[in-house]
């Protein structure tokens, strides 16, 4: 049987912090991949002939191997970029990230075991479009939804939507990089800066006029009673109610971590849970986070998914629901 629990990260991942301290009460002894150790820290090496494989990852920050063909379960949860010597120049910086991403790519092409969830799967489940339109197919309520670099067609949007309009991210939520400063004495960290959900108002609608250069994503305003969390773990399902209505700086995007607001046990209606899981499975993945709304009349609005969503500042807000543990289970057992 095959042993191995790998959880492929950063250094700075505290989600994966928690989660080896989980696995190593359960004697699940997991072995830590921070895609920052590739290649400087790490040994890798992969033979194939007609007739079998087999490989192996030696990370010597840690002083721990992975065998490929013993690796019962990976965690994939954030990879970071690989860090090359500073005497390297951009150019062969860029060769070299080339290489190694497709040797990495056919490490994690080739292994058979238990994926939570596998990185082209989460590729493919992150594109916001595409999951609003699967959404719809599939029962939810959504948003009407603008996409568009035209300050036209936005400038339409907002009236077609009675005035009350929203701008949110596609793909990053932050501008700037954060360069991990231990990683090498010339490089410096980079505060990052929060692109929160934001209004669409009368006196910032000029704005519009500047989005030529980057497709933007517009929304009809949801009005909401309280927001949901909804995080699909395997087969099971951990709700939370978000009250961000509860203070004015979190009622637009409950993201400002700082502002004491309620969160709660949700008891969802067994279509919409059931809803959620067949939406998650849909992508052939084994863990996601979905956001709703619960408008005033009841209704349930898919906002979006996140395939590789946080869950600790939900877990440490509403104790009982164990997400950490569920997830430590499903990688011991390696299967559903």
């Amino acid at each position: 049987m095959k042993k191995s629990i790998v959880i492929v990260t950063n250094y700075m991942d505290s989600h994966t912090d928690n989660l080896v301290q989980t696995l190593n009460s359960l004697g699940g002894s997991p072995i830590r991949l921070n895609t920052n150790d590739i290649p400087l820290n790490t040994s890798i090496s992969i033979s194939h002939n007609t007739t079998n494989w087999n490989g192996k990852i030696e990370i010597k920050s840690s002083n721990r191997h992975i065998d490929l063909l013993d690796v019962r379960s990976i965690w994939w949860r954030r990879p970071d970029k690989f860090v090359f010597s500073p005497d390297l120049s951009q150019e062969e910086r860029d060769f070299a990230t080339g290489e190694i991403g497709h040797a990495m790519g056919g490490i994690w092409g080739t292994i058979d075991c238990y994926w939570v969830s596998h990185p082209e799967h989460i590729r493919l489940a992150s594109f916001k479009l595409e999951q609003l339109r699967r959404a719809a197919k599939m029962g939810f309520d959504i948003p009407r939804t603008l996409v568009t670099n035209n300050p036209e067609e936005a400038r339409n949007f907002y009236f077609a939507c009675d005035r009350k309009i929203i701008y949110k991210t596609l793909f990053s939520s932050s501008l700037g990089t954060t360069v991990n400063t231990k990683l090498h004495a010339d490089q410096t960290e980079v505060n990052l800066k929060a692109v929160y959900t934001t209004f669409v108002t009368e006196a910032n609608l000029h704005f519009l006029d500047t989005i030529a250069e980057v497709a933007c994503q517009f929304q009809e305003y949801i009005p909401k009673a309280y927001e949901l969390r909804v995080t699909v773990i395997g087969n099971e399902i951990f709700a939370a109610e978000i009250h961000s209505q509860a203070d004015k700086q979190t009622s637009t995007d409950w993201r400002h971590y700082n502002v004491a607001i309620p969160y709660r046990k949700a008891n969802l209606p067994t279509e919409i849970a059931q809803r959620c899981i067949t939406f998650v499975k849909s992508y052939q993945l084994n863990f996601s986070a979905i956001d709703l709304i619960v408008t005033p009349d009841g209704r349930y609005v898919f906002i979006e998914n996140n395939p590789n969503g946080q869950f600790i500042f939900i877990e440490q807000r509403v104790p009982e629901l164990k997400m950490t543990a569920a997830l430590a289970a499903q990688l011991m057992r390696g299967s559903n």
